[in-house]
């Protein structure tokens, strides 16, 4: 959340204020005040600390009660009524164009800080040899034109995000907004747009890495032979589970009794390996890969090496989607942009959180060696 951001909010967040004072009889109420730099670094720190303490859904009465129940500390910081009226003056673009901006841009109200968010993520951070690309539901049954219903997600009406992070530290690295038809080939070129709308998804996500050779692991809902042929183009391998009813998998891959159990059947092309692993009776799980052309077995859980890779690899979004949700600071809204800034807090601490876990890492290395090999101290 860089200055740019913040300094963003703070500008719409008054303007919204002062609109609050010019329908009040009473101008000079401290609470509808213009808010500083100062004052919104505490707002965002309460709110944050609605997150440790899980109460982020807890009445706003009761967290800053006096009679002993409340906690001191968000009284100390803030008044009640200032909170309340600081979170409902919270604007992130100028309200009075919207209606115009919207015919180009479905999401004019949160576009533009969301998309400084995520190239601020992406500068700070060199991502892994591996990526996990997947879908980030974000609970919301309010009324919006961009609420999917996901029956196989817990939160089965809210916001999608397609995500990528990397693989092994979860970090958040690259996504966009879905909005409907239409909306995962945005910034596509025509003659990519032709690809199937999974493909087109996974190349939007993966233009920052283009040539430079990292993998891409994906589930069954994005994996298809057309996708491992254009990320190859485009100097990337990718490793995924198959749908059994592409067109691409033989009939010999698929599921039958006459297959021995833990038994794994390979194909072979210049570029892509498909397997087809028996995981018991008549179940079998089919992989494709780009980046394995061999018949290798891990030594360690004795399944075929790709299985391995994969499993190891594939939880990168729902890691740090679990990550949000143990620890948050969203609160109840009826307005989706509101819902889009609480997520995009929850990443960023969660992102704070594998830089503060590698710095002391580095600490540490640094510690159990010689002073003389580092003169310079990294902090």
């Amino acid at each position: 959340m860089s200055p740019n951001i913040l300094e963003e909010i703070l500008q719409w967040t008054n303007a919204k204020l002062h609109q609050f004072r010019a329908k009040n009889i009473r101008e000079n109420r401290p609470e509808l005040q213009d808010i500083d730099m100062t004052e919104f670094h505490v707002f965002l720190g309460i709110l944050m600390y609605t997150a440790v303490f899980k109460s982020n859904h807890e009445n706003i009465e009761y967290i800053f009660a006096t009679d002993g129940t409340g906690r001191d500390i968000f009284r100390c910081l803030m008044s009640k009524k200032r909170f309340l009226n600081v979170l409902l003056s919270l604007r992130f673009d100028n309200g009075l164009d919207r209606e115009a901006t919207r015919q180009n841009d479905k999401l004019a109200a949160v576009s533009n800080i969301f998309g400084i968010f995520v190239n601020n993520c992406q500068n700070l951070y060199n991502i892994g040899e591996c990526a996990t690309i997947d879908e980030m539901p974000v609970a919301f049954r309010g009324r919006s034109y961009l609420v999917v219903y996901m029956p196989s997600k817990p939160s089965k009406y809210g916001l999608k995000l397609m995500c990528l992070c990397n693989a092994k530290t979860n970090y958040f690295y690259n996504a966009y907004i879905y909005c409907g038809r239409g909306s995962d080939g945005e910034t596509l070129t025509d003659e990519e747009k032709k690809l199937l709308v999974p493909s087109q998804s996974v190349i939007r996500l993966t233009k920052p890495l283009h040539g430079s050779n990292h993998n891409i692991t994906c589930d069954n809902r994005f994996t298809s032979i057309e996708l491992i042929d254009a990320l190859k183009k485009r100097g990337l391998t990718c490793v995924g589970t198959l749908k059994k009813n592409k067109r691409e998998v033989p009939k010999e891959f698929l599921p039958s009794k006459t297959r021995v159990v833990r038994s794994s059947l390979y194909g072979f092309t210049n570029q892509t390996t498909l397997l087809s692993h028996v995981l018991r009776k008549c179940k079998a799980v089919l992989l494709a890969s780009s980046m394995h052309h061999s018949e290798a077995v891990d030594g360690r859980t004795e399944k075929p090496e790709i299985i391995a890779y994969y499993n190891s690899t594939n939880g990168g979004v729902d890691e740090i989607d679990k990550k949000c949700s143990i620890y948050t600071c969203s609160r109840r809204t009826r307005r989706w942009p509101m819902v889009i800034f609480y997520r995009m807090l929850d990443i960023s601490t969660v992102n704070a959180r594998m830089f503060c876990t590698k710095l002391t890492e580095a600490r540490s290395l640094r510690e159990g060696l010689s002073s003389k090999c580092w003169p310079d101290p990294w902090f």
